[in-house]
């Protein structure tokens, strides 16, 4: 270790780390397509493992809630353990068939009434857009609408060919959709198997940190770790409570004001809910959109209702339910969900943000500290013997 260090200090040792980055980074570049494949592998290889980590993870605080609060009478810690499993896992179950039975039927019903009433959605499209087109030929408007007029006339006919030349396609795509589905499912066991087995898991974390790092080095991290924790499971927490809370909110006014698609709509707005800045404008245009081919005037006033809700939303609900800025700049913010999206798809809009919440504390308080040592070393005050003046005989 200290001949590794020492060599640290040497002054080319910098520059030769800097010309083999580079190096890496031109082969790299130079076979990317080979570098995308292989990563393509071997993340559909680790991908239910990374999913079970992070299942295991999300759902540990219900655990520990149930232990903590339900089984606190049962004396053995073991046995409170895997209770506290057993009753996250019914919980989950209980989640997941109240949506299935109470959204599913609704959102399929609307599904299945919008491909139902096409013909004639289309057709209100086609005179609204010879009123625009009228308009624009009395007011004197170079407005040309013609080739809409033709997209429309052939939308079916075009629709089937573009589904025949790309049939390949689409049963790839549909074969990678069941396959992530696999592997989400996977993914949710290997989860609750990591839950079951955390004590273990967690002592065998510790005992290689042991054998790597000093205590005090460990402490440290210990904190770092719990300061992370709390950023990403506070961010994640209030992300899902915030969409389940505009979701119900959405549904609500629209069963009142008996509107169609209501559940479709509703669940829509809650998932682009999830996804920051933009997400909330995407769901708002899905649900006029759906609602001006049945009914213009309910357009308008759900497009009024939106805008309130989402003014609300970003005022007091996610004020109380975040608590104050993650510390990432607004100008970063589309910057980390076009990255996470490209990266990770949804997972990765959902997660970039924590991600670099996280990033921030970490080079706040490890490499921020390190570089700033580095530029007082760099930059320190000559000794006093180096500095006094010579005195001539």
């Amino acid at each position: 270790m200290d001949r590794f260090k020492n060599l640290m200090k040497k002054p080319w040792t910098g520059y030769a780390a800097a010309l083999c980055v580079a190096v890496v980074l031109y082969e790299l570049l130079e076979h990317i397509v080979a570098v995308k494949t292989a990563v393509g592998a071997v993340w559909t290889f680790l991908s239910p493992i990374v999913i079970g980590v992070a299942v295991a993870y999300l759902f540990d605080p219900v655990s520990e809630f149930f232990k903590k609060k339900l089984l606190k009478k049962m004396k053995k810690e073991s046995a409170r353990h895997i209770w506290g499993v057993i009753l996250t896992i019914i919980c989950v179950v209980l989640i997941l068939a109240l949506l299935l039975v109470a959204l599913i039927p609704s959102v399929v019903k609307s599904i299945t009434k919008l491909i139902s009433n096409w013909d004639s959605y289309m057709s209100k499209l086609k005179d609204i857009l010879g009123w625009a087109d009228d308009f624009a030929k009395k007011h004197n408007l170079n407005v040309d609408l013609s080739n809409v007029h033709s997209l429309l006339d052939n939308a079916v006919e075009k629709l089937f060919n573009v589904v025949k030349d790309n049939l390949k396609n689409i049963l790839s795509t549909v074969g990678s959709i069941g396959s992530g589905i696999s592997n989400f499912a996977i993914g949710i066991v290997f989860g609750f198997c990591f839950l079951a087995a955390k004590k273990t898991l967690l002592d065998m974390l510790a005992r290689i940190r042991s054998a790597l790092m000093k205590k005090e080095r460990i402490e440290k991290n210990n904190q770092l770790l719990e300061r992370c924790h709390r950023v990403f499971i506070r961010y994640v927490g209030a992300t899902l409570l915030d969409a389940l809370i505009v979701g119900v909110a959405t549904l609500i006014f629209t069963l009142i004001a008996q509107m169609p698609y209501a559940p479709l709509i509703a669940a829509v707005v809650a998932i682009t809910n999830i996804i920051p800045t933009f997400g909330p404008m995407i769901g708002a245009a899905i649900g006029i959109f759906f609602l001006i081919l049945e009914s213009p005037v309910k357009a308008l006033i759900f497009f009024i209702f939106i805008c309130i809700l989402q003014s609300a939303d970003g005022m007091i609900i996610k004020t109380k339910l975040f608590k104050g800025s993650l510390g990432i700049p607004g100008v970063w913010t589309m910057v980390l969900i076009i990255l996470g999206g490209k990266v990770a798809g949804m997972l990765g809009i959902l997660l970039a943000i924590p991600a670099a919440a996280i990033f921030v504390i970490l080079y706040q308080e490890t490499i921020l500290p390190k570089l700033k040592k580095r530029e007082d070393k760099i930059n320190a005050i000559p000794s006093e013997a180096a500095t006094k003046p010579e005195i001539k005989e």
